[in-house]
């Protein structure tokens, strides 16, 4: 039994796997990975081997081995779907775009200077609009049409926003406006390599629906594995 470990900005996850996920935690990470690491593998126990990824890969103490998230998100994505040509991860901190060819990464990109294109610049809108992130989610579903929000500095954005908000545009396609904005950074990012179709989304962005539309609203048909915020654990697993 192997425990992949993935530690994240944002949130640390861990799954307890053999032939497939037996087991699976999820802890935030905030500003204490130690303490996150320590928790999830709490949470998993029975293990016989530990193989770590995510930026705080070295934290983890008593690893036997430690792989990028880049490698881990290749691997990872391949067992979900073997025949995934891009794959797109916003995480908290940073996104990463990563292109594939039977099944090893030939080209990647990755976005982590700069909130812009990262589930960062969700959360912050997020909270200048009192909202909690399901519930940003739940509103971007709902749009009519997107609103354009040209900036993806999170200050600019909130005036924009404010502007929008004082002409009367709805709340629900302000925050679709805020998705889209988000998935195109991600498309102009992801365009110095080339994204090819299939698509596979991941990491826990993946799990707001606003963001999922937006995806596909820019992107076309796009692939979401049943437990999306789990690549790098799984990818780190079969590494191991």
């Amino acid at each position: 039994m192997v425990l992949g470990i993935d530690v994240g900005s944002s949130y640390t996850k861990g799954v307890l796997f053999d032939s497939g996920i037996r087991q699976k935690a999820v802890v935030k990470t905030s500003f204490k990975p130690k303490q996150a690491i320590e928790e999830a593998q709490n949470q998993l126990k029975g293990y016989d081997r530990i193989v770590a990824t995510g930026y705080g890969r070295e934290l983890v103490a008593g690893a036997d081995k430690t792989i990028t998230e880049i490698t881990a998100f290749a691997r990872g994505a391949g067992y979900f779907e073997p025949s995934v040509r891009t794959i797109i991860d916003i995480g908290g901190q940073d996104s990463k775009i990563i292109k594939v060819r039977d099944g090893r990464v030939d080209r990647f990109i990755m976005n982590d200077r700069c909130a812009a294109g990262t589930g960062n610049f969700i959360e912050k809108i997020a909270q200048a609009l009192d909202l909690s992130l399901a519930e940003f989610g739940d509103l971007a579903v709902k749009a009519d049409r997107a609103e354009t929000i040209d900036s993806l500095c999170v200050v600019m954005a909130e005036t924009e926003i404010l502007s929008l908000v004082g002409e009367g545009k709805r709340l629900e396609d302000i925050v679709a406006g805020v998705c889209d904005a988000l998935v195109r950074r991600i498309d102009g990012i992801g365009s110095q390599i080339g994204i090819e179709n299939p698509i596979l989304y991941c990491g826990g962005a993946a799990l707001n629906p606003g963001l999922v539309k937006s995806m596909e609203r820019i992107f076309g048909k796009i692939m979401i594995p049943e437990d999306p915020q789990f690549i790098g654990a799984v990818g780190a697993a079969l590494s191991q």
